[in-house]
């Protein structure tokens, strides 16, 4: 199958896919009583980030979520690497392109720790140096 095929094919089945996803309604129930989508009356805007009020907690939200997209990532490198040493066979070209592989991933994992780290190191300092003033409220990411 060519490229031009592949890529018709894939188009024509997300037109005919689109619709579903486009025209769907749903009717949310809030605090017990029906709000239909159309013709809604309601003033209220709801917090789409459910129990995050805070910008500290958007910041933790979005560390917690890299790293557990993150960590499984960094596992399936070093899995990957792991393949090119067993696909090299010998081959002295191949086996110097998977050590490079593998200490580039290693190195990789490395920066994301190390940042996660800081961030953490910092979030914590931050707060303890708060914890006396009068500005704690503002600062704090408990």
């Amino acid at each position: 199958m060519t490229m031009k095929k592949l890529a018709f094919t894939a188009a024509a089945l997300f037109l005919m896919a689109s619709p579903i996803f486009v025209f769907a309604q749903s009717n949310p129930v809030v605090g017990g009583v029906s709000n239909p989508v159309v013709g809604a009356s309601s003033n209220s805007v709801q917090n789409p980030l459910g129990g995050i009020n805070s910008f500290c907690g958007l910041i933790k939200a979005i560390l917690s979520a890299v790293i557990a997209i993150g960590i499984p990532i960094a596992v399936l490198f070093i899995v990957y690497a792991g393949f090119k040493f067993v696909l090299a066979r010998g081959n002295p070209g191949a086996l110097q392109q998977a050590r490079q592989n593998l200490l580039y991933t290693l190195i990789g994992i490395g920066i994301f720790l190390g940042a996660w780290l800081l961030a953490l190191v910092i979030a914590n300092t931050v707060n303890a140096l708060g914890a006396g003033s009068s500005q704690s409220q503002i600062i704090s990411c408990n």
